[in-house]
């Protein structure tokens, strides 16, 4: 369990577009702060946009919901999207893409209100949540991981201040949710009750990747830029100079979440 502490840094250094640099589009689903619509395009999107500028090329972000998202991909209208590969793993989706380096893990826990479990959340495999009404963003990574476990009584919603919502009214007893983004929507939503809610341990630790359109990029010649861009920006600080604005500073890192590069 933990609080997290969300420092306000602008800017990495790669904010501004060459005037010389090719554009590309990325496309991305709203899940702050991992993705997110605004002139920080959140942790995962930070770090691409920091990788594809090492590389000379400029991005330009067009966000979705997540299956409009992963067909912008396989259709060729975005070069790239950013998510978990689960995303992509549908028949009809995986011929059409390629899956490229992971960016950085996220650590998926299931958010509760700790006056409803004052001895806190434990379980030991997921069937021991089965009794439990669990919040989950429609058609995310997390909710494809969970719904394999048919037994599970899952409730989703399509934006994710719906579920926090059910979770302070109490209508779930659970959100499934990455640690950054339950915890940020409740200090947002419900300042005064923020401290009642703390997170379990990791269910799952979920990629998030690079996933490239094989129409726009038939050849690997933007996934073998992207992988150099993301080698160089671990080696010259900027990539963790990123993970440390996202979770306040170096030291709160969670190592889990890195890739296994830089544990």
């Amino acid at each position: 369990m933990g609080k997290l502490f969300f420092a306000v840094v602008l800017g990495f250094g790669f904010g501004v577009a060459s005037a010389t640099a090719e554009k590309i589009v990325v496309a991305a689903f709203e899940y702050p702060p991992i993705y997110q619509n605004g002139p920080e395009k959140g942790l995962a999107g930070d770090l691409v946009v920091a990788a594809f500028r090492a590389v000379d090329i400029d991005t330009e972000f067009h966000f979705y919901p997540v299956p409009r998202m992963v067909r912008s991909v396989a259709d060729g209208e975005a070069t790239c999207g950013i998510g978990g590969a689960v995303l992509f793993e549908a028949p009809d989706i995986a011929p059409l893409v390629t899956v490229s380096s992971v960016v950085h893990y996220v650590s998926q826990v299931f958010v509760y209100d700790s006056r409803k479990f004052p001895k806190g959340l434990s379980f030991k495999a997921l069937k021991d949540v089965e009794d439990y009404r669990i919040g989950v963003l429609f058609s995310s990574g997390i909710h494809k991981f969970l719904e394999k476990n048919g037994t599970l009584r899952l409730t989703t919603n399509t934006a994710h201040d719906r579920t926090a919502k059910q979770l302070e009214l109490g209508r779930v007893d659970v959100w499934a949710i990455v640690d950054l983004t339950g915890m940020m929507y409740m200090a947002q939503l419900f300042p005064t009750e923020a401290s009642n809610f703390k997170y379990t341990r990791a269910f799952n630790l979920g990629d998030v990747s690079v996933v490239f359109s094989k129409k726009r990029d038939p050849n690997n010649a933007y996934n073998t830029k992207f992988k150099e861009g993301l080698a160089a920006i671990k080696k010259n600080g900027t990539y963790r100079k990123i993970m440390a604005h996202y979770y306040g500073g170096v030291g709160k890192i969670n190592r889990e979440a890195l890739p296994d590069d830089l544990k």
